[in-house]
């Protein structure tokens, strides 16, 4: 068991100790090249050289470092984009900005919304509803940068048109009951992201690369020299990029949510931006942080939001109730417990 007195965040390190790997630009395989993306045969592409990828969307820097072609870099990069542009709600015209201006009319999404939507309701049942996608009219009303807290009244309005069960989902289309009712994918877009610019990297040849959305990073493969990647664990009270201890992981997601990531203090209080959607309010049940380990970033997102409004017996429990979920839970006072399978390197 970890004892330290300090919570901790997800940042991605690509070695700790080896140091990172340069960015040389792409490789140069004439078969690559000509493919524009995978090489022509489809075989994976053998490549000693980083390319990179640092861009800011979803309101996060974006950074991959990839053994493959540039040019399926900027494929990842048009990608991205295009989720930014049917996934936030802050982009005018986007799928969610059309269904919580629909007024409880039906509308046609493209097939990843009915499809990221359809997994958000299914965690949310499962759950029973403490991961919840129409938490959104309830997350408007706070701003964490300016450190607003919202007024009792417009809360408790807030909270009465809270309820996953308002969505209905038939094919690729959407249509919230309740008029009033926001949607807000910022709780597991990110993880859906990760899995499918994975997936992509993976479909056009590409072995090893790590892709960081800002406390969701998901490691393909192995390292170009056979190591496993290791995502550092962040100490808040020290500079970025230290870190105090390692997941090493393969072909695995390793996400993390804290109340350190969005937060202020007022009057002696903290509010961070895990909302119960029960209350509107940020959980106070004495936990700091939550990591957690899957094969699908999806899971590790919505799970993640799950584990921590449960608290950290019951967080515990419904972790090890799911096979292929790993966990890292620290609290306030700066116990840390993990769950069976948990394997993490103390670094200092």
């Amino acid at each position: 068991m970890l004892t330290r007195r300090n919570f901790i965040s997800l940042a991605a390190l690509a070695t700790l100790g080896a140091g990172l790997v340069p960015a040389l630009g792409g490789c140069t395989s004439a078969a690559a090249s000509a493919a524009g993306l995978a090489p022509a045969d489809g075989k994976a592409h053998s490549c000693n050289e980083a390319a990179t990828l640092d861009v800011f969307l979803f309101d996060t820097l974006v950074s991959i470092e990839a053994y493959c072609p540039e040019s399926l870099l900027g494929q990842v990069e048009k990608r991205l984009i295009y989720f930014e542009n049917i996934f936030s709600k802050t982009v005018a015209g986007s799928d969610v900005d059309l269904i919580n201006n629909a007024a409880g009319d039906p509308v046609a999404v493209h097939p990843e919304t009915a499809d990221i939507i359809a997994r958000a309701l299914s965690y949310s049942e499962e759950s029973n509803g403490l991961f919840d996608i129409t938490i959104g009219g309830v997350v408007a009303l706070w701003d964490f940068k300016a450190g607003i807290v919202p007024e009792e009244q417009a809360l408790a309005e807030a909270l009465a048109h809270v309820d996953y069960r308002a969505v209905d989902l038939d094919g690729e289309t959407v249509r919230v009951c309740d008029p009033l009712a926001r949607i807000d994918l910022g709780g597991i877009a990110k993880g859906y992201i990760a899995d499918d610019i994975a997936r992509m990297l993976r479909e056009n040849g590409c072995e090893s690369a790590l892709v960081n959305l800002g406390g969701n990073t998901y490691a393909l493969g192995r390292r170009p020299d056979g190591s496993v990647w290791n995502v550092g664990l962040q100490d808040p009270n020290e500079a970025r990029g230290t870190a105090f201890a390692a997941v090493p992981v393969t072909d695995k997601s390793v996400v993390a949510s804290g109340i350190n990531e969005r937060s202020f203090v007022q009057d002696g209080r903290t509010y961070h931006h895990l909302l119960d959607p029960a209350t509107g309010m940020p959980a106070d049940n004495g936990l700091a942080s939550v990591t957690i380990v899957s094969a699908s970033s999806l899971d590790g997102d919505a799970c993640t939001t799950t584990a921590f409004l449960l608290g950290a017996e019951a967080g515990m429990a419904f972790i090890e109730s799911h096979d292929g979920l790993e966990a890292l839970f620290i609290e306030t006072g700066g116990t840390a417990s993990a769950s069976s399978g948990m394997v993490t390197e103390q670094t200092r």
